[in-house]
This record gives C-alpha cells, structure tokens and sequence, in this order.
C-alpha cells in the first residue's frame, strides 16, 4: 500500500484552511444571551449611543468576543421588533394530548407500562398517568414471581 504525504506547503495550507473554519464557527456563534442583555445595558447607561456602547463594552469585557455598533443597533432593533434579543426566538408549538389514543392503546395492550404507552403516543410519562387516572384506568404490570415451568407438568406426585 502506497502511502501519501504532503509537502510543507500543502500542510501549512490545510492547517490554516481548518483554522479559518474554527474561526467562522466561533463568529457564527459569538454572543450568548447574557452578552446580550450586558449590551442593551450598557447602551442604555450611554444614553443610546452604539459607538459609545462597543467602546464600554470593550472595556468591560477585555477578553471575548466583543460586538460592532451595527451588532448593538441589531440587537436593539431586533429587541423593538420581536421582543427578543436572539436571532431566531424559539417556537413552542402546543401538543395535542388526545386522551383517547392513550385509552385505546392501554385497552389494547393490558399488560403495557406508562412507559411503553407514552413511547408509543408521543406523550410524557406524567402526562400518560394523569389521563389514566383521570379517566379511572390505572395501569399495572403483572410480575409473575413463582411460575410453572414445563418439565414441572411432567412430574406425578403420588
């Protein structure tokens, strides 16, 4: 098997096309909400000023990351429009419990856990109880402790 290497040039080119990628992904994901929330504080102690914020800011922070006058003018505008300082705010869609597919699930399968139930309808533990108990199933698992075995059919005792 023929083994490939490559010349100093090519290394250093490769290590410093992995380093540009490091370096995108730390821009891409530089400011947490708590830097965030330092940012609208302090632009609001500067009497709004966003040159006068990122100077504060630099200041404040030496290490890190520290944000331009058009990121602070982004978050405040954003802030204004949505009502949050992040790009994209989370969106929580509400979930549809239908008590009857818990129910006809726990009719036809008797000997099925909560756990089993809520795998099985996309719904929380706490959530699958809370139907069965409101609607007076309560689920339980048969565990057998002394069981026939078959050669114990074979035995007579006389």
């Amino acid at each position: 098997m023929e083994r490939h290497t490559c010349s100093p040039e090519t290394t250093t080119i490769k290590r410093m096309f992995l380093l540009g990628c490091t370096l995108k992904l730390r821009v891409m994901a530089k400011f947490g909400i708590n830097e965030y929330c330092e940012m609208l504080l302090i632009y609001g102690e500067c009497g709004r000023k966003a040159k006068s914020t990122a100077r504060l800011y630099r200041e404040r922070f030496p290490e890190g990351p520290h944000p331009t006058r058009q990121t602070i003018l982004k978050v405040v505008r954003r802030l204004r429009e949505t009502g949050c300082v992040t790009s994209r705010p989370r969106v929580r869609r509400p979930r549809k419990v239908q008590p009857e597919n818990v129910l006809a699930y726990a009719l036809a399968h008797p000997q099925s856990s909560t756990k089993m139930i809520s795998e099985n309808c996309g719904l929380s533990k706490s959530c699958v109880w809370t139907i069965l108990n409101e609607s007076g199933a309560h689920p339980c698992q048969s565990t057998p402790v002394q069981g026939a075995l078959p050669r114990d059919a074979e035995r007579h005792y006389t």
